[in-house]
């Protein structure tokens, strides 16, 4: 067996050396080549996938919901046609003209959903394809257009931030926009319940001192806007801090008694920046204890009410406190 393929071997290399295998691989490429180009000359029925754009759209309306991006088409056509759109060559995305194939009726009426069959335009579709391919069936069958009344609307812009201050730097006040709100335009049932435009975020690190940016607006595509961009301005100042002593107030003092607590104030310490902190006094908490449905408790939570919107943080003690009951003597 062995010598059987050193011989084979042998005869191939004299062969080659004699040319005779250089012919014959010519030979059998245009074999090929012939034989290809009359394949490709003939018909054939396969599946092919096309993209599709909607052009001319009702202008006083938005095109809803989801439309088909591709259609799966069942063709009749040549094989080198064929061969284009297996291979993906210059294929341009099918072309639906909305208003041609609905003639026009969601422009003029007041109707949300207009269905069409897509096989019935099937000879339209194929012309923009090849003069050389027949479509014998279409999926999806029917293409669904469900449209929206295009409203405006002035909506608020929200700035996004993240943002971080240098040690005993704080932001002061609520970031300031310009245009505090923009006029968007969408469809009707998008728009009812749209409260907010967000900004990209401005970022930043160790700020110590105010800033002014510009930063884009992100607008979902169903909507648009002639403002793309918006001013963003952050106040920043330092902080310091504040030490109140507050009374403690008692709710739902029973009739007749007394509630006396230990001790009768809490301690709060807040931080708030420098130019509010002389707005602030004991008067800007309020430290309370509420009795009802407590008496057999020991001690009582105080909450503190925060009657000031100037204040970045507060904290207080004690949390909870003690308490004794008296009752009160009739005046004679």
């Amino acid at each position: 067996m062995f010598r059987r393929v050193i011989g084979f071997l042998k005869t191939e290399l004299q062969a080659i050396g004699n040319g005779k295998a250089f012919v014959f691989l010519i030979c059998l490429c245009l074999a090929s080549f012939l034989w290809v180009l009359n394949a490709l000359q003939k018909r054939y029925i396969d599946h092919i996938s096309i993209p599709v754009q909607y052009i001319n759209k009702p202008s006083s309306k938005e095109l809803t919901g989801k439309l088909p991006d591709h259609l799966e088409l069942t063709v009749d056509a040549v094989g080198y046609t064929l061969l284009q759109y297996k291979l993906n060559i210059a294929i341009s995305p099918l072309l639906i003209d909305v208003n041609e194939l609905t003639n026009n009726y969601l422009e003029n009426n007041f109707s949300t959903k207009y269905s069409i069959s897509a096989i019935k335009h099937r000879d339209e579709f194929a012309k923009q394809l090849s003069n050389e391919m027949t479509i014998t069936t279409i999926r999806p069958d029917t293409i669904t257009f469900k449209i929206s009344h295009l409203v405006e609307k002035l909506v608020k812009v929200y700035p996004l931030l993240s943002l971080n201050f240098a040690k005993e730097y704080i932001q002061h006040k609520e970031a300031q926009v310009e245009p505090e709100s923009v006029l968007i335009r969408g469809p009707e049932e998008i728009l009812d319940t749209l409260k907010f435009i967000y900004t990209k975020s401005i970022e930043g690190k160790n700020i110590s001192q105010s800033l002014t940016k510009s930063t884009s607006l992100i607008i979902p595509n169903e909507l648009k806007s002639e403002t793309s961009k918006v001013s963003v301005k952050v106040m920043v100042e330092q902080y310091t801090e504040g030490k109140f002593e507050v009374p403690i107030q008692v709710n739902s003092q029973p009739e007749g008694l007394t509630i006396k607590t230990f001790p009768s104030q809490v301690k709060v310490l807040c931080r708030v920046g420098i130019s509010d902190y002389n707005k602030l006094s004991n008067a800007s908490f309020k430290a309370v204890i509420d009795f009802t449905g407590n008496s057999q408790r020991s001690k009582l939570p105080v909450k503190l009410l925060n009657l000031s919107d100037d204040i970045i943080s507060v904290d207080y003690m004690p949390k909870e406190v003690e308490f004794i009951i008296e009752r009160k003597l009739d005046k004679q």
